[in-house]
């Protein structure tokens, strides 16, 4: 993970902006949400965005001087940063349609991520790595014999996300959009990824699931930024063993 300088920054979103790249913004309310945006223009210090929607096409409101996480690709790399809400603001387009924009402060601070790191890895024949996954986030953890936890094996995972494969007849009822919690268990638990995640979706593979999930909010806290750090470094790790199989 690369700390940007100004010059950096400025070529970033300005690239970003001349290509109309899509932007995620995320901001945490009872869970971390992620809400789908495009970069537009930029007009003095403020970055003009379209109004973030949700997956089901809703709009969400955000409250002026709102601190919010922005994540978009560029090229070969992702990059990460956070910028206050401005407010909402009209602009007219190139066919001279009036339409709401979202303003932001223009960012301070930039981090970029290579693209290689969410690439997803296998994990091979034989390696077993337990994964342990909840209803609602990390924090939402049971701890007695009444909570509901998934117990299961990776399948494959990068910095974007990962796939768990568990027995079919669990009782998994998590929808496609639900908060998780997940343990991942390296090295016979000395050190495990624990993270808020999202349900991406489920296929059924006889008379097992294999369930994928996203990451989320791992990029925006200190922590999340050394859980991905630890990703990444077991990513190399499985590469290399392959390798040397191979």
């Amino acid at each position: 993970m690369q700390e940007l300088d100004i010059r950096q920054i400025d070529d970033a979103v300005n690239d970003a902006v001349d290509k109309s790249i899509p932007l995620t913004v995320t901001f945490e309310s009872g869970g971390w949400v992620n809400l789908h945006s495009r970069f537009l223009a930029i007009e003095g210090e403020n970055l003009l965005v379209e109004i973030p929607i949700d997956r089901d096409g809703s709009a969400r409101e955000l409250a002026p001087a709102q601190k919010v996480d922005l994540s978009f690709k560029l090229k070969h790399h992702k990059y990460l940063t956070q910028a206050r809400v401005a407010g909402y603001v009209h602009r007219t387009d190139k066919d001279n349609h009036e339409t709401e924009t979202l303003s932001l402060c223009l960012p301070l601070h930039m981090q970029r991520i290579q693209r290689r790191s969410y690439s997803r890895v296998t994990v091979p024949v034989g390696k077993v790595i337990r994964v342990s996954v909840w209803r609602g986030g990390k924090d939402c953890e049971p701890t007695g014999p009444e909570g509901k936890v998934w117990s299961g094996t990776l399948g494959d995972f990068s910095a974007g996300g990962f796939r768990v494969i568990i027995s079919a007849d669990t009782g998994f009822d998590l929808n496609d959009g639900d908060s998780a919690g997940v343990r991942i268990a390296f090295d016979n638990g000395s050190e495990s990824i624990y993270s808020d995640a999202e349900f991406r979706h489920c296929d059924h593979e006889g008379r097992t699931l294999s369930l994928g999930f996203q990451f989320v909010g791992l990029a925006h806290t200190m922590q999340g930024r050394e859980t991905l750090r630890t990703i990444a470094q077991r990513m190399a790790q499985i590469m290399r063993s392959v390798k040397r199989v191979g």
